[in-house]
């Protein structure tokens, strides 16, 4: 009898320790579910809007002088000066820091190849729009000096007066073809002639963006 009454006591003692445990693993898992979380939000509002950075050119719109670029220019001659208007706008909401020019020449010949005898390229910057005379009526101002050709194949940047966003440069382009001095013997032409050669000019205009800004609100 003593030893059932043993056995029976054991396995009482074993049942509550099981018991224990199993309530114990109650208590760790209800602490780990019963975790407080409380939220904040707006109720309105709250976009994020981006600028847009954009560059247009295009012809002047002044009768007489709207030639633009897409309009060949003959002939020309050492000594000669041809002078085309074109209007730079940013048409984006941001404004620009900086804006450069550069040309490339297809097929590639003495025009920019040589940086003497070749192209010279000019650009000045009126306030207003160019008149149909080449004149302007109000503040004139050197966006690039005297350039070659050669030297343009590598981007220059320009001394523009304002490249805030909805601004318009009103722009001469002067391309001039310097005096040089060339003998042609019994109808050929000298080697390196600036005579004769025909290139296809591409005009780009590149601007970056302003300055990166933090702002507190």
């Amino acid at each position: 009898m003593k030893g059932l009454t043993a056995i029976g006591t054991m396995t009482a003692k074993v049942a509550i320790v099981a018991a224990a445990a199993l309530g114990g693993t109650a208590l760790v898992s209800s602490g780990v579910f019963a975790a407080l979380t409380a939220t904040a939000s707006n109720t309105s509002g709250g976009s994020v809007e981006t600028g847009t950075l954009k560059l247009t050119q295009v012809a002047s719109s002044v009768a007489g002088i709207t030639g633009g670029f897409t309009t060949a220019i003959p002939n020309m001659a050492p000594g000669d000066t041809v002078n085309r208007y074109i209007n730079v706008t940013n048409s984006g909401t941001l404004d620009a820091a900086t804006m450069t020019l550069a040309i490339a020449a297809s097929p590639s010949t003495t025009l920019t190849t040589d940086g003497t005898n070749g192209l010279q390229v000019t650009v000045r910057q009126c306030s207003v729009a160019w008149t149909n005379a080449g004149v302007c009526s109000g503040t004139t101002s050197a966006a690039l000096a005297s350039t070659s050709g050669l030297a343009l194949g590598t981007a220059k940047t320009l001394t523009i007066s304002s490249l805030a966003a909805a601004a318009v440069s009103y722009l001469q382009i002067s391309l001039n073809l310097p005096s040089g001095n060339e003998v042609t013997n019994n109808g050929t032409l000298p080697v390196g002639t600036v005579q004769g050669v025909t290139s296809a000019i591409t005009w780009t205009f590149t601007e970056t963006l302003r300055t990166n800004t933090t702002v507190n609100s």
